[in-house]
C-alpha cells in the first residue's frame, strides 16, 4: 500500500463510532477553509477493524443504559446522515421511559449508525483486519497485520480499540472461579458459572460493580443462581459517590463538597464520578437496609479478603480496564503508553514524551474533557461513552488531527 493518507482509525467500537460522527458534525458545522479540512480528513480516513463487524459490544451488555435514553442521540446533528434516524429512534416509546436497556440502544441506534458509517467510508473500512503493529516515524505512521503485512500508511493514527481487563495479582489463587467485568455483564447462560455452594463476591465498587450485583438481583438469566447465595461487595474506596442534587445529598446524609464536587454546568453533585440509575438505586437499597441480599465490605486490600475469597463460589472482577492497545514502536524503540491523556494525545512512560501524531481515546485511556463535560472539579477519572465521545472527546483530537 503506497498511497500515504491523512489519518488511519484503528478499531470501530464504540470509540471508533463516535469519532466519525464527531468528525461529521465538524464537517456540518465548520465555515471556510475549515470545513474543507474536516471534509479533507472524512474523505480519506482509513478505518480498521479486527471484527467481521464494527460497533463493538456495547449492546451486548444485558442492563440499563445508565444514560438518559433521549440524551444518548444528543451527538446526531440536523441535516446530517444521522438525522432521520435520530428523529426515528425519539419516536420510540423506550426513547421517553426513565431506563432503556442496551440491546434496545444497540437495535434501535448503534446498529443503524454502524450500517450508516459503513456505508460512508465505504472501501476505505477494513474489516476482518486485526492491527498488531505500529510503527511511528516523524512523517508517517504504518499499522501491521499478524503476519507482519502492511496494512495502510498515513500522516497520523487514532487508536479506539477498546479496553480489556487484566487478572489481578492478588486473586491469582482464585482466578478458576474469577470473571470478569465484561464477560459478567454479558453473560446469558448461568450453566457456565461454577455451580459449587458458597457466595458471591464482587471486587470493587464502582458503577460496574454495582451493574453485576443489580444483574444477580434482578435479571432472570442470573438471579436463579444467586438465589440463597450472599452476594457481598469489597469496597475499596471508603466513599461511594452518587450523581444527584445538593438536596437529594443532603437528604440522604451523602457527604459531598459544594465547590470542588459540584458540577458548575449543571450543579449536580458527583456528576462523572457518581453512581448513577440502577446501580445509584441499588446503592441506596443497600444502604438504608431494604436490599438485605447485599453487603458492602470495606476492605483496605484484597489480600485482608482471603478468607471471603475462599469461602466464594464466585469471584467476579470489577476494578477497572487497560487499553487494549497494539504494539508501538517509534522509530524503532518500543513505546510502553502512558495509560492517561489530557487531549488524546499518547506519549511513552519511560521518556514522558508524546508520541508524534499518535492519539487515541476509549476504555482504559484516561482522558477529562474541559468544557461542559468536565464534571466536578474533584474528578480524577474517565469520562468514557456515547456522551463524551462524540461531544467533548474526539473533536479536540480531531482539531489537532487537521493542524499541519
Amino acid at each position: 500500500m503506497n498511497t500515504i493518507s491523512h489519518c488511519q482509525l484503528i478499531g470501530t467500537g464504540t470509540a471508533g463510532l463516535c469519532f466519525v460522527i464527531a468528525l461529521v458534525n465538524k464537517v456540518k458545522q465548520a465555515q471556510g477553509p475549515k470545513k474543507l479540512k474536516y471534509q479533507a480528513l472524512l474523505d480519506s480516513l482509513i478505518a480498521i477493524e479486527g471484527n467481521h463487524q464494527s460497533g463493538g459490544v456495547l449492546d451486548s451488555y444485558q442492563i440499563n443504559a445508565n444514560t438518559d435514553a433521549d440524551e444518548i442521540v444528543s451527538c446526531l446533528l440536523d441535516e446530517t446522515p444521522f438525522s432521520d434516524l435520530r428523529d426515528y429512534y425519539l419516536q420510540q416509546p423506550e426513547a421517553h421511559q426513565p431506563l432503556i436497556t442496551l440491546p434496545k440502544v444497540g437495535k434501535l441506534m448503534l446498529k443503524p449508525i454502524t450500517n450508516i458509517i459503513t456505508s460512508l467510508l465505504g472501501d476505505n473500512l477494513l474489516l476482518d483486519t486485526k492491527v498488531t503493529h505500529v510503527e511511528i516515524s516523524k512523517n508517517e505512521c504504518k499499522s501491521y497485520g499478524s503476519n507482519n503485512q502492511l496494512l495502510a500508511r498515513s500522516q497520523k493514527m487514532v487508536l479506539c480499540c477498546g479496553g480489556r481487563e487484566d487478572l489481578l495479582k492478588d486473586l491469582l489463587p482464585w482466578r478458576q472461579k474469577t470473571v470478569f467485568t465484561g464477560p459478567f455483564l454479558q453473560m446469558k447462560d448461568a450453566s457456565l458459572l461454577p455451580h459449587q455452594q458458597g457466595s458471591i463476591l464482587i471486587v470493587g465498587s464502582s458503577h460496574s460493580s454495582f451493574s453485576a450485583a443489580w444483574r444477580l438481583l434482578n435479571d432472570p438469566v442470573l438471579s436463579s443462581y444467586a438465589k440463597g447465595r450472599e452476594i457481598i461487595m469489597l469496597q475499596r474506596n471508603p466513599l461511594v459517590k452518587l450523581r444527584c442534587t445538593p438536596e437529594f445529598a443532603h437528604q440522604n446524609q451523602l457527604p459531598f463538597d459544594a465547590i470542588d464536587d459540584v458540577c458548575p454546568v449543571n450543579g449536580l453533585v458527583y456528576r462523572n464520578a457518581g453512581l448513577r440509575k440502577d446501580a445509584k438505586a441499588l446503592y441506596l437499597q443497600i444502604k438504608k437496609g431494604t436490599e438485605k441480599r447485599v453487603r458492602l465490605e470495606p476492605m483496605a486490600a484484597i489480600s485482608d479478603a482471603k478468607y471471603l475469597l475462599d469461602d466464594a463460589a464466585l469471584v467476579v472482577q470489577c476494578t477497572g480496564f487497560r487499553a487494549n492497545l497494539p504494539k508501538i514502536s517509534l522509530n524503532g524503540v518500543t513505546q510502553k503508553v502512558r495509560q492517561r491523556s489530557n487531549f488524546g494525545e499518547l506519549s511513552d512512560i519511560k521518556s514522558g514524551r508524546s508520541i508524534p501524531n499518535l492519539f487515541g481515546f476509549g476504555l482504559g485511556i484516561q482522558i477529562i474533557p474541559e468544557g461542559d463535560y468536565r464534571g466536578e472539579k474533584s474528578f480524577n477519572g474517565s469520562s468514557d461513552g456515547v456522551l463524551p465521545y462524540p461531544n467533548a472527546v474526539a473533536p479536540v483530537i480531531i482539531d489537532q488531527l487537521i493542524h499541519d
